[in-house]
């Protein structure tokens, strides 16, 4: 059983840790750059995906506010609601749940994206990620 499934679109990866998939939505290099260039990834993976499915959601860092082109501050008033969060590498993959043709499920006994209080009072093998945030 592994510890991560991640959903796109009817694909479905599997993931025996969380930095394989960090690895799965960074690329291999991402923990060898340096902070900018992890922040500007993220970015873009959350620009691209808003744009691909056109969702109305902006790219928020909790401590700038929302971003818009070109990572300038667009407002510091946000609503986490309708937020794609980058402030880090979990954080941006909890939130990518609020994509409709995204699933993220995490094995129960795993200890990944969420904590064990978390999964207490979930039944089964796997909880929905979507359901939790």
């Amino acid at each position: 059983m592994k510890d991560l499934i991640y959903i796109e679109q009817e694909k479905i990866n599997k993931f025996d840790s969380l930095q394989e998939l960090y690895e799965f939505m960074f690329g291999k290099q991402y923990f060898n750059l340096t902070e900018e260039q992890k922040f500007i990834r993220r970015y873009e993976i959350a620009f691209y995906k808003i744009k691909f499915y056109c969702l109305n959601l902006d790219i928020v860092h909790i401590k700038m506010g929302i971003l818009g082109e070109q990572y300038k501050i667009i407002d510091e008033r946000y609503n986490l609601n309708k937020a794609l969060i980058i402030d880090n590498e979990r954080e941006f993959i909890i939130s990518l749940c609020k994509i409709p043709n995204i699933t993220i499920l995490e094995s129960k006994v795993s200890d990944n994206l969420l904590t064990t209080k978390q999964k207490e009072k979930y039944m089964g093998n796997y909880i929905v990620i979507n359901e939790i945030i």
